[in-house]
């Protein structure tokens, strides 16, 4: 961290000669760009003197870009500074220096302007060895970090306005962020999500993503196996490590799998009619327990299912998912689509025992609800806690056209046939695994509520739909745990297709 404080130091001398050279310049306060190229006497410095004329910052003193980033995160960042929540001795006498309608400008200024191309290549597709690049892919998600990409998007490109652009930014200054989220010398932000992050970070950890979001090839340390989960101690199921897949042509069908897991709209985009990734819902890539792991469900199958009213295979039961979850159609049974998530799902099978419902598999199931799972305070629970990345209308986000934050419900989300649309099951999944790293922090009375706040929104019509939503409700949904074809707010539920 010394250069960084050497810089630090320099900044502060450059901030005294500079804020003397602009001492008599007429500068309108308003006037955003007036102010980042020549500052504001007495006390503000032109931002273009840390920052750059264009915003682009600088890679070699560790100033960050600002160019393009959301102009909400800049408000915040700048108020932060201004009563040092967020502590710089560069920026917050700056920062403290200008009115709240003068932050909004700046915040304007850099938000409108273009962000210059970075030119770092960034991989989606990284090795287990690869510290940075898989930490900012994959996450560890044993540990509860999630994987940065998924707030940051798939080439730290951004998603919307509250996560901010990482790819190209100094690595002096990713790894001091980090560093002050995880010693408490940075205000933890929107749900504190970053600071619980951090705190699981190891030193390494932060010089890897630093490195890897700079565009500097990372030491490519082999990762350890991701540790067992807690519940690992007392006897639970551990899959594979990903270190541990299989070579030859059935290893190739085996990631192949993954991918198509991972991506599945690029992998297996005919029968996928939505911007839903089978990772949205089963996280980790279909690892993790307590999220409907893909481990737990192949040794169930064969088995008789209500849904289906017939024993279904293992390969009828992902048909399935595309059909529903998915809003597609099913591939047919050999179809290599089939094949390599069938191959993927039995590899992190091996060793597991069949037939048994393992602990971890499917979603928990939430004792009832001490009251009424109610639409008021769910709508509460998701504008506190869901809405920052889900987006306030439930549409969800993207990041370079690349799905970031699945949408819950609307056009692109899953539709009526889905199992996520079955209120306790959202309730499971939600309490156990979100919000993001977060899992087990909401109530399980909030937990019901903002399922049932979800799940009482419309959705692509469920594809058995026969006659009427009357007649498909009594078929397929005559059950407490479906809100298809109830009344809220005066619209029939399935009633319109979106």
């Amino acid at each position: 961290m010394r250069p960084l404080v050497r810089t630090i130091r320099l900044g502060l001398a450059l901030l005294g000669l500079l804020q003397g050279a602009v001492a008599n310049a007429a500068i309108e306060p308003a006037d955003a760009q007036a102010i980042a190229l020549r500052g504001l006497p007495p006390n503000v410095v032109a931002c273009q003197a840390c920052h750059g004329p264009e915003g682009q910052g600088n890679l070699a003193a560790g100033f960050p870009r600002l160019a393009g980033l959301g102009r909400s995160y800049l408000v915040q960042q700048l108020a932060s500074f201004a009563s040092a929540t967020r502590q710089s001795p560069v920026m917050q006498p700056i920062a403290a220096a200008l009115s709240a309608p003068q932050q909004a400008a700046m915040a304007d200024y850099y938000a409108k302007m273009a962000a210059a191309p970075q030119h770092v290549a960034l991989s989606t597709d990284p090795a287990p060895a690869q510290a940075g690049a898989w930490l900012a892919a994959r996450g560890r998600w044993s540990a509860d970090i999630p994987a940065c990409a998924q707030c940051h998007g798939a080439q730290g490109l951004g998603v919307g306005e509250s996560f901010p652009a990482l790819a190209g930014q100094p690595a002096a200054y990713i790894a001091a962020q980090l560093q002050s989220w995880k010693h408490g010398t940075r205000a933890p932000g929107p749900q504190a999500l970053m600071a619980g992050i951090a705190a699981k970070l190891s030193d390494e950890d932060v010089a890897a993503l630093a490195d890897y979001y700079a565009g500097v090839a990372a030491a490519a340390t082999e990762r350890a196996a991701s540790p067992p989960l807690a519940a690992a101690a007392s006897g639970a199921f551990v899959p594979p490590s990903e270190t541990a897949m299989p070579d030859g042509e059935f290893g190739k069908v085996v990631r192949r799998g993954e991918q198509i897991f991972l991506h599945t709209r690029q992998n297996a985009g005919a029968y996928v009619g939505n911007t839903l990734d089978c990772g949205g819902c089963h996280l980790d890539a279909g690892r993790r327990a307590k999220s409907a792991p893909m481990w737990g469900a192949y040794v169930l199958y064969p088995a008789f299912r209500t849904k289906d009213g017939a024993v279904s295979t293992f390969a009828a039961r992902i048909q399935g998912c595309f059909r529903y979850s998915m809003n597609g159609k099913a591939p047919p049974l050999g179809d290599p689509v089939l094949v390599a998530l069938e191959s993927y799902a039995y590899w992190m099978a091996k060793g597991a025992p069949v037939g048994t419902k393992i602990e971890g598999a499917g979603y928990p199931r939430l004792p009832a609800p001490a009251l009424p799972a109610d639409y008021q305070r769910g709508q509460h629970v998701y504008d506190s806690h869901c809405a920052l990345c889900h987006g306030p209308q439930g549409q969800g986000q993207e990041s370079g056209g690349q799905p970031a934050f699945p949408p819950l419900w609307g056009a692109q989300s899953f539709n009526w046939g889905a199992g996520m649309h079955q209120v306790g099951n959202a309730a499971g999944f939600i309490k156990a695994n979100m919000p993001l790293s977060l899992g087990g922090s909401l109530s399980d009375q909030e937990a019901w509520d903002v399922a049932l706040f979800m799940d009482s929104h419309e959705r692509p019509q469920d594809p058995r739909f026969v006659d009427s939503v009357d007649a498909t409700r009594r078929k397929f949904h005559d059950s407490p745990d479906s809100m298809y074809g109830r009344t809220v707010d005066g619209h029939v539920l399935g009633s319109s297709n979106p």
